[in-house]
């Protein structure tokens, strides 16, 4: 059985109660025709909707279709998981818009993970988009940082 947090986690941007300005701003990102930065950074406590807002991203930008990679940077944050995010991220999305990969607990990168994903997030493939969550951004060194749009919850 579900948690309630699981079972009542909100699905699109009207049933997100909290975060309005952010929800706002991220939803007008989506209901663009372009959009020009690709690289998202979610910055807040524990619990308050930063991996939300980002499976919500997600379902806005591919239409429903197909579900997010999604990373627990805490367990998964070697050099050689960040070369297999690489890999898939050049790889074309089937039956969906976008390739898109959440990343949470993204300061728990390793330094040498990151430098390896630094080229990628400056030439980004052309269908992939990277949602960076984190409770602890001093952690993230500044080459990444000055290449995300980021937004504090």
């Amino acid at each position: 059985m579900a948690s309630l947090a699981t079972k009542y986690r909100p699905r699109t941007f009207e049933q997100m109660t909290e975060q309005s300005l952010v929800v706002s701003l991220v939803k007008t990102m989506c209901e663009s025709k372009t959009l020009p930065n690709r690289n998202f950074l979610f910055i807040g406590p524990a619990g308050c909707g930063k991996t939300t807002i980002s499976r919500i991203i997600a379902n806005e930008l591919n239409e429903g279709k197909g579900e997010p990679i999604e990373l627990d940077a805490a367990s998964h944050g070697s050099t050689e998981d960040i070369r297999q995010i690489i890999s898939q991220a050049s790889t074309f999305p089937i039956g969906m818009k976008y390739k898109i990969f959440i990343i949470d607990e993204v300061h728990s990168i390793s330094s040498q993970a990151f430098q390896v994903f630094l080229k990628t997030l400056e030439e980004q493939p052309a269908k992939s988009i990277f949602l960076f969550c984190t409770t602890n951004p001093e952690k993230i060194p500044n080459t990444i940082l000055s290449r995300v749009q980021t937004f504090r919850l």
